[in-house]
């Protein structure tokens, strides 16, 4: 009787040990933030912002597209991380689980005198979630946020 109580119980060791790291691999996502300059002065789209130009045009009227920042980060679900976009702008992103393929961000946009977008979404992971932010009115243009949840 004790040798087949050792043996469950070494079963059941087993199986929780060999469950637990591919669980904690799917409790993580990767979001890549993307800062984005748009005005009317030129027309041209920055070669780094092709996978954005067909978004970019349908929902914003500007002709010229610059790339200003670009990085990600890696969360835990559940998780926070902040995300530097140079030139004062950062990212605060709070992330929790969400149904299907989709997670759910907590946004936070922010430059070094102000916040300039909060908000939180449910978001498909490998879409594109595109924030039209504040004008920048000495540049004649605005700053676009592009966050991509993977």
């Amino acid at each position: 009787m004790n040798i087949r109580k050792l043996f469950l119980l070494a079963t059941l060791f087993g199986v929780y040990f060999h469950f637990t790291p591919h669980e904690a691999l799917a409790q993580q996502t990767k979001v890549d933030a993307t800062l984005i300059f748009a005005s009317s002065q030129g027309e041209s789209i920055d070669p780094a912002l092709k996978a954005y130009e067909g978004n970019l045009k349908r929902l914003f009227k500007y002709s010229s597209y610059k790339l200003q920042g670009r990085s990600s980060a890696n969360l835990s679900v559940p998780g926070k991380s902040t995300i530097n976009l140079g030139s004062g702008h950062k990212v605060e992103l709070s992330a929790q689980p969400s149904e299907g393929k989709k997670i759910r961000l907590s946004v936070k946009w922010s430059d070094s005198r102000r916040m300039l977008f909060n908000t939180t979404i449910n978001q498909d992971r490998g879409k594109p979630l595109i924030l039209g932010g504040p004008s920048a009115p000495s540049q004649n243009g605005n700053l676009i946020l592009v966050l991509v949840p993977r």
